[in-house]
């Protein structure tokens, strides 16, 4: 195992790598850090180079100042580990990311796993995802985090369909403390500060073999992602998860590591 920082435009990103092979870089959901992947980072790292690193703006990576681009960030990372290729796994916001830098660098991308995954210039159309937004900004405005960071709980970790207690706590506690750090640290400079390109309208242009993993309890939205990305990409296929909405890999960590793992090694 090997934890490093590398420089990138106007800042700096934190990593950590493990085990030998071909590269599998694990991208993680927005507000959220690196440590959701512990699971797959053992699972990965027996027979892959399993690469995990915090997006700018959150974690232990530095928080922007200027306006700067995820997808170049993960360029820059891929080109100081010296990495001619790997494979990507995004969850939610970093499936965001790993989609920008596939239609920017298709040569770069072995194998394309998406989980729960946004794109970018998408629109909010859920009933229940604009309702906890809408008390989410009600809640900042007031300067009360713990509230807003309940709003994001109900939107990205139980999903509409479920109530707080119907989920596993031991995974909610750790995404509320992944929420709370990165707003603490960073504020949303990952996401105000970022530029991104319109993925939404360019799914037809994926060119990498594809797996879309979506959990049947997560919001319509990114539903209807997972359904655009399958009908639309290049060489792509889609697995429904069942009892789960949107955190599927930490909510069913062996499950998620045999379907990538399977899916990786084919």
């Amino acid at each position: 195992m090997a934890r490093g920082r590398i420089q990138v435009e106007n800042g700096e990103l934190a990593y950590e790598t493990r085990g030998e092979g071909d590269p599998v870089i694990l991208l993680h959901g927005g507000i959220l850090d690196s440590r959701m992947w512990d699971a797959e980072m053992t699972a990965l790292g027996r027979h892959h180079t399993a690469i995990r690193y915090d997006a700018r703006g959150h974690g232990d990576s530095s928080t922007p100042t200027e306006r700067f681009r995820h997808y170049e960030d993960l360029r820059s990372l891929m080109t100081a580990l010296e990495l001619p290729r790997a494979s990507l796994v995004g969850l939610s916001g970093g499936g965001r990311i790993a989609v920008d830098f596939a239609l920017t660098y298709p040569d770069l991308v072995e194998n394309l796993v998406l989980v729960a995954t946004g794109l970018s210039a998408m629109t909010t159309k859920d009933p229940f995802v604009l309702e906890q937004n809408k008390k989410l900004e009600e809640a900042g405005a007031k300067g009360d985090l713990p509230a807003a960071i309940e709003r994001i709980l109900r939107m990205w970790v139980d999903g509409p369909r479920r109530a707080p207690a119907d989920v596993d706590q031991r995974v909610r506690l750790l995404c509320q403390e992944m929420y709370t750090q990165t707003i603490v640290r960073h504020g949303l400079s990952g996401f105000t500060r970022m530029d991104e390109l319109r993925a939404i309208e360019r799914t037809s242009e994926l060119t990498p073999r594809t797996l879309t993993l979506v959990g049947d309890l997560d919001s319509s939205d990114i539903l209807a992602i997972a359904d655009q990305i399958d009908r639309e990409a290049g060489d792509s296929r889609k697995l429904v998860v069942p009892g789960v909405a949107h955190m599927i890999n930490l909510e069913k960590p062996a499950e998620f590591s045999r379907i990538l793992l399977d899916f990786l090694d084919r």
